[in-house]
């Protein structure tokens, strides 16, 4: 079974975590940074969310593949 997301799909989950960063207790300028950093360098087309798409969508197939069950079984009586 194969599942990937989409970069829109990224960019809607990165803008859920910001929304989450942004609610904690931090100075307006950090708060202020984040959320810029999310408007001008995280937009749905560019190279950082196709990069972060290829990243998380690699990293959760080597996740799934090592929750497969082997079809190998090792004998109860070892």
């Amino acid at each position: 079974m194969k599942v990937e997301f989409t970069a829109d799909e990224i960019h809607t989950m990165l803008e859920a975590v910001i929304e989450e960063v942004a609610a904690l207790k931090l100075d307006k300028a950090d708060r202020a940074a984040v959320r810029r950093w999310l408007a001008d360098d995280m937009t749905p087309g560019s190279l950082a969310v196709t990069r972060l798409t290829e990243k998380l969508n690699d990293e959760l197939q080597v996740s799934h593949a090592r929750t497969e069950v082997s079809s190998i079984k090792k004998p109860d009586w070892l």
